[in-house]
């Protein structure tokens, strides 16, 4: 992806001398080039910005996790991986996936990231992503955006530096517990990767409660390098006010390889948020492009029980822009009463690259009426065409898989605005607008879907809208500017 604000000179060429540094990383470490190739280390690079998509799409391959965790300090300590973002426009917000400027949170990678424009300029680029191979000698190559395997023939051929690797190297994945009901015995499945040079052929993955053993599960079958695998536990029963971990007790008979990937991990339970009523509030904060983005909630038998988009597309590009684009949108769902029920929240992306486009946060919250926090939320970034996400919330017996549902969606846009307020709605409203005094200064007793209130009249600053339909109603701050 070529850049814009960046000079035109060509990239360094290959065979130069690597341009040496000292920078900081995000978490505050301090990296210097010339160290780490004094170490006998072959260094790549890679420079990247949030937004760029082929950026993103080989941050998702996890080439570079893949080779950092099996090569680098996580392995055998014998290479250097080093993220620059190199957009200086950019924030750590978009690197931590919650910008408005971002495909998703580019942080859950185990490499240092670097944020530095003055080193991207430094090498020369031309495009993101840009990735460099600095041999122990100091020579650099561009050598493009490789998988793990390449990138290991990449060192030993282009730098002579035999690459020896780690064996019996597995992680445990990041935990979550998703447990709807903590009162009956549950059933899970743990997920593991086989970073090391060998495949693994067995194992055992054991589960502690506060330290002490409760449960173990054998791996099986044959888990090839930067493969992964499973094992199941069964009738476990979860509670709340305990600590689980899981620990990998031995692999392929052995003990498993010394480094950070075999240390327990903390199981994260999750035990969703309960509505406590039948009238929830669903608001998606939408990106550039709504009319690709859509969403669902699923009860437990995986029955849609309420939906929206895909919203407006707009005049731009590809249905950029647009009054639904980089805005909010509210939907008003009433679910009869029902059975006790867990629900997932599935969001969809037509073009297949997420909600990750636009200037403002996207994602998505639902509120249970009364209740001031939200009941579930969820900040969305590239996850391609889907993304379910399990045990969102629950209900106390308020819902149930076959009961119809009515979905009233409403919006006010643009909001702020010079006077002009245009409204979203399925149904006719009343409006009432008052003053931060509750002074009345404007009513309007029908205004339908598409129709709009003009408050130019009006000063500038920040006002009331009391909006009645027939199954809602709803309080609105209107800004003018």
């Amino acid at each position: 992806m070529a850049l814009a604000g960046f000079t035109a000179h060509a990239q360094l060429p290959a065979g130069s001398t690597a341009p040496d540094f000292t920078a900081t990383d995000i978490n505050g470490n301090v990296h210097h080039l010339q160290e780490y190739l004094d170490q006998g280390k072959t260094v790549i690079i890679d420079i990247s910005a949030p937004w760029c998509g082929p950026c993103w799409n080989y941050h998702a391959s996890h080439a570079l996790k893949n080779f950092y965790n099996n090569y680098g300090p996580n392995g055998s300590d014998e290479i250097v991986v080093l993220f620059i973002e190199g957009d200086g426009a950019t924030t750590l917000a978009d690197l931590q996936g919650t910008g408005g400027n971002t495909q998703g949170n580019w942080t859950t990678d185990p490499y240092p990231i670097i944020d530095s424009a003055q080193i991207a300029s430094l090498y020369q680029i031309t495009y993101f992503p840009t990735v460099y191979r600095i041999c122990p000698s100091g020579i650099v190559t561009e050598i493009g955006a490789q998988n793990a395997v390449n990138l290991r023939n990449s060192v030993q051929n282009g730098c002579s530096q035999a690459l020896t690797g780690s064996q019996n190297n597995v992680e445990i994945e990041k935990v979550a517990l998703d447990i709807c009901d903590a009162s009956s015995p549950v059933g899970f499945n743990i997920d593991f990767t086989n970073y090391g040079t060998n495949p693994v052929t067995s194992g055992e993955i054991v589960l502690k409660e506060n330290g002490n053993t409760i449960a173990t599960s054998a791996i099986t079958g044959n888990v090839s390098t930067y493969g992964s695998g499973t094992v199941s536990f069964d009738n476990i029963t979860i509670n709340e006010s305990s600590e689980y971990t899981l620990e990998l007790s031995q692999v392929n008979g052995g003990a498993p390889f010394d480094g950070p990937l075999s240390e327990p991990k903390v199981a994260d339970i999750n035990i969703p948020e309960t509505a406590q009523n039948n009238s929830l509030v669903v608001l998606v904060h939408t990106d550039n492009y709504p009319g690709e983005i859509s969403w669902r909630i699923k009860d437990s038998n995986g029955g849609v029980v309420a939906n929206g988009g895909p919203y407006q597309a707009g005049s731009g590009a590809a249905g950029a822009g647009g009054p639904d684009a980089n805005t909010t949108k509210t939907h008003y769902v009433t679910i009869p009463d029902g059975v006790a029920d867990c629900f997932s929240v599935e969001l969809l992306d037509s073009y297949g690259d997420g909600w990750s486009l636009g200037n403002t946060a996207h994602g998505i919250e639902v509120y249970s009426v009364g209740m001031p926090e939200p009941v579930f939320d969820y900040s969305a970034g590239n996850f391609g065409n889907s993304m379910t996400l399990n045990a969102a919330f629950k209900t106390a017996g308020i819902l149930s898989a076959g009961d119809n549902l009515t979905t009233t969606t409403f919006a006010v846009y643009p909001n702020p605005s010079n006077g002009v307020f245009n409204f979203n709605t399925s149904e006719t409203v009343s409006v009432t607008v008052t003053d931060l005094t509750g002074k009345v200064v404007y009513t309007a007793a029908q205004v339908n879907n598409g129709g709009s209130i003009d408050l130019d009249q009006l000063q500038t600053g920040m006002y009331i809208a009391q909006v009645k339909g027939q199954t809602f109603e709803k309080t609105e701050k209107l800004v003018i500017k």
